[in-house]
């Protein structure tokens, strides 16, 4: 008998920006995570070449909004840190159907990098993309933190396991 295949879906979300509720106002975002940087080594009598971390690069999420709003506008500069929410609801599946509704929330603190440009078209609406520099984020599912990523103050914490604890202990902070 082999594993049973479970199906996580998520098909929709709500953005909160500074705790203003955008419902219907962004069509898309995209969410960033923790990406490595990686440097080569190579030596004397090494055969070949080895790639390891050498600490994780920035992070950038964008918004895709529906349209142009007034209450959006006014917050993008580069001066100011807005706390952004993403909440939405995975839906778990099994061959017996939905087994499960499960909430996921994504916390970050960040900066506008841009407003984004507007392009108008003929019976379009308006496409307008932000970009975000992300400074803190954190992951919930279920009510459980499943990762917590702070770039300056060298916080990432991985289903409770600091990832950095020992990095930490060695530079004296």
């Amino acid at each position: 008998m082999g594993i049973p295949v479970g199906v996580n879906r998520i098909a929709n979300a709500n953005i909160y920006v500074d705790g203003l509720g955008l419902l219907g106002r962004a069509e898309e975002i995209t969410i960033p995570d923790v990406k490595f940087k990686m440097v080569d080594h190579k030596g004397l009598g090494m055969f070949g070449t080895a790639e390891f971390p050498a600490g994780a690069d920035k992070l950038e999420a964008k918004i895709k909004w529906a349209s142009i709003y007034q209450e959006v506008s006014i917050l993008m500069t580069p001066y100011v840190t807005h706390f952004f929410q993403v909440r939405g609801s995975i839906e778990q599946y099994t061959s017996q159907g939905r087994s499960a509704e499960l909430p996921y929330v994504l916390l970050m603190t960040g900066l506008f990098k841009d407003g984004g440009d507007a392009t108008f078209k003929q019976h379009e609406n308006v496409d307008k993309t932000s970009a975000l520099t992300i400074y803190h984020l954190e992951e919930y599912i279920d009510g459980l933190q499943t990762k917590l990523y702070d770039v300056l103050s060298n916080i990432w914490i991985v289903n409770g396991l600091d990832q950095l604890a020992q990095f930490t202990a060695n530079i004296g902070g």
